[in-house]
């Protein structure tokens, strides 16, 4: 073989390999699936052990079990509003309110504009809030941590606000009606800090509207606007959005209310809806740096416990979500690729997607 030809031969061979590895990448994001609900012939035993648990017990949501970018086991039960005598049945296509699930989200936003140097974790609250007179030592990174000793707006709101604006956000709530823009943040300045900054690990959905606001500000883009073009576009997460009870299924509370987090509550810390499908893949693009480096997942996720937007546990991140009438769990663990994801329309007193979920490893294990 002439020299000529070893040339063509390798660049064809790099060339081929480069294509591969794009549509290889690509093809994840990009893919769909056209059934209500999926179960892998090579997992029998255990998806019908799944099926019989959620079939018994009456569940009423969605889960999904995928490993290395493949179904396992997904499926629906039950109805998307039992209001509804015409209500849908539940799939994998179903949208439900994931409230903290969003704040992994959350903290990729961050860490992204940390990779361009234009944030640091270790920028101080005032460098962005320099009205803040409680306390100089809040950081980014404490902010990430749940460490900031903030006073939390959403479930200690009689705290965090005054007694007539908390009573207004409760009537504002049960009748799904929205709250005046910037209300967090204007009660913000006079609301109590709780403990000292990083002496205690505190959960503070304050943390996550501040850091929202600062990606807001640091982009020069409105924050959900910024999400979904860096992160749910990047993962192809089609049927994922931000907007107040755009969700394909209804829940409701012993009382039969249904009503949400009104959005200037859950900004950045609760706001996302989700399917388990979208959310498959926002691990998967996640756990392979297409998100955020991979070295930057590192640094989010090295932690014993409440990392960057996340619990972190050996090899495993985890995260449960609450609304009023919705909950959910997501978990990935990195040794094993294994995404377990569960959405329900019902409170957590009712349905613990937590513990559905731990049931749900226990038949994988």
């Amino acid at each position: 073989m002439t020299t000529m030809k070893r040339i063509v031969l390798c660049y064809s061979i790099i060339l081929l390999s480069s294509v591969f590895l794009f549509f290889s990448c690509s093809s994840f994001k990009d893919k769909s699936w056209e059934e209500d609900y999926i179960v892998n012939d090579d997992y029998k035993e255990f998806s019908n052990k799944v099926d019989d648990y959620l079939t018994e017990s009456n569940f009423n949501g969605c889960v999904l079990v995928g490993q290395n970018k493949k179904i396992i086991f997904a499926k629906g039960y039950g109805l998307c509003d039992v209001k509804d005598k015409y209500s849908q049945e539940i799939t994998i296509h179903t949208v439900f309110e994931t409230g903290s699930l969003s704040k992994l989200a959350t903290a990729c936003c961050v860490m992204q504009l940390a990779q361009k140097n234009k944030i640091s974790v270790k920028d101080n609250l005032l460098d962005y809030f320099p009205a803040y007179k409680k306390s100089p030592d809040i950081t980014i990174d404490l902010l990430l941590r749940m460490r900031s000793g903030l006073t939390d707006c959403i479930n200690s709101s009689d705290e965090f606000f005054s007694s007539k604006i908390y009573k207004e956000v409760l009537k504002k709530q049960y009748a799904n009606q929205p709250l005046k823009e910037n209300l967090v943040l204007e009660n913000f300045y006079t609301a109590p800090l709780l403990t000292n900054p990083d002496s205690t690990y505190f959960y503070c959905n304050t943390n996550y509207y501040l850091l929202a606001k600062i990606v807001e500000e640091v982009s020069g883009t409105p924050f959900n606007n910024y999400l979904k073009q860096n992160v749910f576009d990047v993962a192809g997460m089609k049927n994922t959005n931000t907007d107040f009870q755009r969700t394909d299924s209804k829940g409701y509370d012993y009382l039969g209310r249904y009503y949400s987090i009104p959005s200037e509550l859950a900004f950045g810390c609760g706001s996302v809806n989700s399917t388990v499908l979208d959310l498959f893949k926002f691990n998967t693009a996640f756990a392979e740096g297409k998100i955020v480096k991979k070295k930057t997942v590192k640094k989010m996720t090295d932690f014993d416990s409440y990392g960057y937007g996340i619990y972190c546990k050996e090899n495993e991140i985890f995260h449960s979500g609450a609304t009023n009438v919705f909950n959910s769990y997501n978990s990935y663990d990195f040794k094993n690729k294994l995404s377990v994801i569960v959405l329900i329309n019902e409170p957590v007193s009712k349905t613990n997607a937590t513990i559905v979920a731990g049931n749900i490893k226990k038949y994988w294990e």
